[in-house]
């Protein structure tokens, strides 16, 4: 007897339960694939910079940001007090947007895409999904949250240090990603503009550019058709001078730099007419008035104007018990008494400095070391409060949420300040940067010379590079630390922060990076794998 053939309906029954379980196994398959977690971060991210940017917007200011948002609506004439190029991009997201906190949502926006960065980058790389958490997180971090609610151009350096790191890390495992290269040095240039003093944070970073040259430098085509003809003896002379070829390039960069930053403050120069103020002439004022005695002073040639007014702020900074920042606490400001205003007699206070300063080294050193041991122990202005907004009205920067203070203010103050006060001490970061140079280097050591970990990439040259840029930084403030406030740490703590999330990655991790096929990255001399 033949078998009844199956009916339409049946038929169809059947094709539809089969269409049902590939779509489900295929959704099944998106959910659980790398792109959908990556827009979970992505969400993730999102959510807690709009509710941050709602609460804050347009951001706070200080008396020098309340200068530079005047500049930037062009109701007083640029200076170089601050720097410039804030003051020109501001007046460019005003004009574009015509909200005066457009430069607080650049902020935001900035530090956003670079912790959904280092998110992904972990994850991709071979991490717990758990621990890609810790990426958007280091937004809600007390130390963070803290600055992120005033546009100081301390954090408008850090965030942009940090995005081009990040895009720079980008270019290092994923390959044909140079493009990159150009928005990171971009972002550099921006952060080396807004501070000079950050080129000790820059430095370290331009050797992992340096670094990751030479890298791609070593796996090119050509490269390898050069050792090819010529035999491996070329090849094993250039990874010998493998450190020198890294410091010529790292060089390039930073002249690079360098060159960027000049051109950007002459294209400035070509539109508005920026007042020369001489700012460095404060740090002239700290260091004659608080290490030269003053039977040196009054003999010195300067002027007597200038001698008398440096020994009267003297004896009132004194009674305050404040040698630090004199242009503000006791010298009168500048030569019109205005904020920001050049100090009298600069010539002459340069020469004082020549003469009776740095021709004493011991007497420097040691009041040098007074202040930056101050600085490096403790801590103000760790939280911006919106009663401190007189200076922003002035200028006519409106006020922000009136209940942003009463939901932030008691997390970043009243647990974390009170309850862990060395979160937000340089001390405190500067040893875990240390604590962190020995992690990469016993992990370097360790990859070298184990067999099973020989080819696995690691985070140890990111380690290496941010710690020792957070180290840099806070030891290039010794000649100039004006005062003890939490931004002038602000780097180096989101530095080593990202550092830690790093170390996190390499502890929990138990593959390499993952790439498009499935496989597992292990040649760490390449200069990129797919994530």
């Amino acid at each position: 007897m033949t078998a009844p053939k199956p009916t339409n309906r049946a038929t169809s029954t059947t094709n539809r339960a089969t269409s049902t379980t590939v779509n489900g196994s295929k959704l099944r398959g998106f959910f659980a694939s790398a792109l959908a977690w990556d827009a979970f971060l992505a969400l993730l991210t999102l959510m807690p910079a709009l509710v941050f940017t709602a609460l804050f917007f347009p951001g706070r200011a200080n008396v020098d940001i309340a200068n530079q948002y005047a500049q930037a609506t062009g109701d007083i004439p640029f200076s170089d007090w601050h720097p410039p190029v804030m003051s020109a991009v501001w007046r460019a997201l005003i004009s574009i947007t015509g909200a005066a906190g457009s430069l607080f949502v650049l902020q935001v926006v900035i530090l956003a895409l670079a912790c959904w960065g280092l998110g992904v980058i972990v994850h991709r790389w071979g991490a717990p999904r758990w621990i890609s958490l810790v990426g958007p997180a280091i937004m809600a971090t007390p130390w963070v949250v803290s600055q992120m609610t005033t546009m100081w151009k301390d954090t408008q350096m850090a965030v942009a240090m940090l995005l081009a790191v990040v895009l720079l890390i980008i270019t290092r495992f994923v390959p044909k990603t140079w493009l990159l290269w150009i928005p990171a040095l971009m972002l550099l240039v921006y952060a080396f503009g807004l501070r000079k003093n950050a080129i000790f944070a820059i430095v370290p970073i331009a050797v992992y550019i340096g670094y990751l040259l030479v890298k791609r430098l070593r796996s090119s085509r050509r490269f390898s058709k050069i050792t090819g003809r010529f035999g491996t003896r070329v090849g094993a002379r250039f990874a010998a001078r493998q450190g020198i070829a890294t410091a010529v390039a790292s060089l390039l960069v930073l002249v690079v730099l360098g060159a960027g930053v000049k051109a950007t403050d002459l294209a400035i120069a070509s539109q508005e007419d920026v007042q020369a103020t001489g700012q460095i002439s404060q740090i002239f004022l700290d260091d004659v008035m608080f290490s030269v005695p003053n039977g040196d002073l009054q003999a010195s040639d300067a002027p007597a104007e200038l001698k008398d007014k440096i020994g009267t702020a003297r004896d009132k900074c004194l009674e305050k018990g404040e040698i630090w920042d004199a242009y503000w606490n006791c010298y009168g400001k500048g030569a019109t008494g205005e904020p920001f205003s050049p100090i009298g007699h600069q010539e002459e206070l340069k020469d004082l400095w020549l003469t009776e300063v740095i021709t004493h080294p011991l007497r420097y050193a040691e009041y040098r070391a007074a202040v930056f041991s101050f600085y490096f122990f403790t801590s103000a202005v760790e939280y911006w409060p919106a009663a401190w907004h007189y200076d922003a009205d002035k200028v006519g920067l409106e006020q922000g949420n009136d209940k942003a203070d009463y939901i932030v203010k008691p997390y970043v103050e009243d647990f974390a300040l009170d309850t862990l006060p060395m979160l937000f001490k340089p001390w405190f970061w500067t040893l875990l940067a240390g604590l962190l140079l020995v992690f990469a280097y016993r992990a370097r050591t360790r990859g070298a010379t184990s067999v099973k970990t020989a080819g696995t990439r690691a985070f140890w040259p990111e380690i290496t590079m941010l710690s020792t840029s957070a180290l840099f930084y806070v030891f290039g403030y010794f000649p100039i630390v004006p005062s003890n406030h939490f931004r002038y740490t602000f780097w180096p703590a989101l530095a080593v922060t990202t550092a830690l999330l790093f170390v996190l990655a390499m502890w929990r991790s138990r593959r390499g990076p993952t790439t498009r096929r499935g496989s597992t990255a292990t040649d760490d001399s390449s200069p990129g794998e797919t994530l």
